[in-house]
């Protein structure tokens, strides 16, 4: 007889999720209008490439960028790592 029953139990247990699935799902339709992105603030603004004169159509090499650590974080003394491993 316990078999019965904790066969109906899970069975039962079963339906109660899927019913309450099916309402939570119902409860909570989609939006349709909703925006799939936040609104900008301010746009940005396109700055246009300056070309490098030696080559037409390439862009000019910009400033390599400079880490600035903010006053209480100490910088490592390792050396920089120039190899990675790619499988």
């Amino acid at each position: 007889m316990s078999s019965w029953a904790l066969r109906l139990a899970a069975a039962l247990s079963t339906l109660l999720v899927f019913v309450g699935a099916i309402s939570y799902t119902a409860a909570h339709v989609k939006n349709a209008a909703a925006p799939l992105q936040p609104p900008v603030a301010r746009p940005a603004t396109a700055t246009p490439a300056t070309a490098d004169p030696s080559v037409p159509g390439r862009p000019s090499p910009t400033a390599t960028p400079r880490l600035t650590l903010a006053p209480g974080v100490r910088g490592a003394t390792l050396p920089p790592i120039t190899f990675t491993h790619v499988s």
